[in-house]
């Protein structure tokens, strides 16, 4: 809080402290309204659609690549106790991770049929950022677990000639 006095910029008048700061004990609290009395209208609310404009194909070809990825990592690391229960682990964050997913889009209204594979490669899907060709969108999709796969899968290479 500042204790000078407060000017207006424009004017270079005072400004009652009261005004600027309304903490003063000399201002009056506002009156609680009573509850009884005011009426909240109804507000019907429902889920929109997640992902109207993607197929549920892209949503396997993800669930697959990820699937990939933790059988990657038991390639890589077959043969100790530690790393099976390591990888137990991560399969179980990972059907959690896509079945959270799947409960919200099976509670969503339908709004129609999701198109194809083949129509979402021709046409592509809206992002926030701008249209974005199909390819473009499965790209972007499956980069980060394609990716992380492949590395692994190198990894895993590079230890066997290692050996």
């Amino acid at each position: 809080m500042r204790h000078e006095q407060i000017f207006d910029r424009d004017s270079y008048t005072k400004v009652e402290m009261p005004a600027a700061w309304p903490v003063d004990g000399r201002i009056a609290p506002a009156p609680v309204p009573d509850l009884a009395e005011t009426v909240q209208p109804e507000i019907h609310t429902m889920p929109t659609p997640s992902a109207a404009d993607v197929p549920a194909s892209v949503g396997g070809l993800i669930v697959m690549s990820y699937a990939a990825l933790i059988a990657a990592f038991a390639i890589a690391t077959i043969g100790s106790a530690h790393s099976w229960y390591m990888i137990t682990i991560s399969a179980l964050f990972l059907v959690a991770f896509f079945t959270v997913p799947r409960i919200f889009i099976g509670i969503e209204p339908k709004q129609g049929l999701r198109p194809d594979f083949d129509r979402f490669m021709a046409e592509g899907m809206q992002t926030l950022t701008g249209h974005s060709s199909g390819s473009a969108a499965l790209v972007q999709m499956l980069i980060v677990p394609v990716s992380l796969t492949l590395g692994v899968l190198a990894m895993a290479v590079a230890v066997s000639f290692a050996l």
